[in-house]
């Protein structure tokens, strides 16, 4: 049995976002195409590592059906 092989993804970028209280947390932004997939993870806190977040992404993506290479994605804090 053979997996099903994952689309490429482009990049992502994971952003702090606080502003207001129902969005507070990170944010994984997923650029397919012209296309941008929001993932959000209110319970990661401000403090989590590069690496953790990274990782994050790319299960997202992964979770989705596509691939994702690590050094695409860019933390913005």
């Amino acid at each position: 049995m053979t997996s099903p092989q994952l689309a490429p993804a482009g990049r992502a970028e994971v952003v702090w976002q606080d502003h207001d209280k129902k969005h507070k947390g990170w944010t994984v932004h997923l650029n397919v195409g012209s296309e941008v997939i929001k993932y959000q993870h209110p319970d990661s806190g401000r403090g989590t590592g590069d690496a953790e977040l990274v990782a994050l992404a790319v299960e997202d993506a992964k979770s989705d059906g596509y691939e994702l290479n690590p050094a695409a994605v860019k933390v913005t804090r």
